[in-house]
């Protein structure tokens, strides 16, 4: 294989490789297809490797008669159509969430049982009074609290992102982008043949963050809690701060669109030759943390 990647809950969009000679294989035509998750086992190196995880299902739950709004504002002071009642009881699929201020969440509703998005008055995304409703995970409540400020270094949650992602490699290698590589994706001062113990890597590592969380405190002008930051520390550790710095997303994010700015996180996904599964996985997770949502489905 080339590539794989979970489609749904029970099955793997995989594309095939080149085989022994070098040869591009296909079936009918299609390098490309679908396969029952329960029906394949999955191999890196010849060892068996753990199936990929579905990605959380995250609803949200009236638990009052409540308004969804255009702003986060009372209701008194919005005309008929910046608003819709919704009764207690209401279960509405979400593509994603954001607690924001006024003790408000940002809501953007996903798509039905029938796979047709979700839609009030034109609209699908909404703000809610955080009290009148609960966010479910895979059908349970999770907890909501306001997330505190950044600390203006990436979080425990961040650095199991990164580290998850780079990997530990104590020999120098070159990696998916053709970059001299050491430790836990170090690039700088890295030479052919290079050694290093895990303590050099951990030392590298802080040193590369202390780089990449001065430049997100730096470029970003708007103020961000600590799953926000560390999303972003990770994802310009990964890019670079030039990629960062002439980004869409930046642009978004400093304009206060905070939705756009994770959504754009998903756009940067491809090496050389295209779509790498592995960013592709590492960008859901940043957009995840970003979000506040579970990342380790990612993982």
């Amino acid at each position: 294989m080339s590539g794989f990647e979970l489609v749904g809950t029970d099955h793997i969009k995989f594309t095939l490789g080149a085989d022994a000679q070098g040869k591009q294989i296909f079936f009918k035509g299609r390098n490309t297809w679908y396969v029952y998750l329960s029906a394949v086992q999955l191999l890196r190196n010849g060892q068996p490797i753990a199936a990929p995880k579905p990605a959380p299902v995250y609803t949200v739950q009236t638990v009052l008669d409540t308004w969804l709004k255009v702003s986060a504002v009372q209701g008194s002071a919005l005309s008929s159509e910046q608003k819709q009642l919704v009764s207690a009881g209401k279960v509405l699929p979400l593509s994603s969430y954001d607690w924001v201020e006024n003790d408000h969440i940002k809501l953007t509703f996903g798509l039905d049982a029938q796979g047709k998005q979700i839609f009030f008055k034109g609209r699908n995304t909404w703000y809610v009074y955080r009290p009148a409703v609960r966010i479910l995970k895979d059908g349970k409540a999770i907890a909501l609290s306001n997330p505190a400020p950044a600390s203006g270094q990436i979080n425990a949650k961040g650095l199991n992102l990164l580290k998850s992602f780079e990997g530990l490699v104590l020999e120098a290698y070159i990696d998916a982008v053709g970059v001299l590589t050491i430790g836990y994706g170090t690039t700088t001062g890295v030479s052919p043949g290079m050694r290093i113990t895990e303590a050099q890597a951990e030392s590298f590592l802080k040193r590369d963050l202390t780089r990449f969380e001065n430049a997100v405190r730096k470029l970003v002008k708007v103020p961000l809690n600590e799953d926000q930051f560390s999303a972003l520390v990770s994802f310009t550790y990964n890019v670079g701060e030039g990629a960062l710095g002439g980004s869409t997303l930046l642009s978004l994010l400093n304009r206060g669109d905070f939705q756009g700015a994770a959504d754009q996180l998903l756009r940067w996904n491809r090496g050389d030759r295209g779509e790498l599964p592995g960013l592709t996985r590492r960008r859901r997770a940043e957009r995840a943390l970003f979000l506040g949502q579970d990342f380790t489905a990612f993982l």
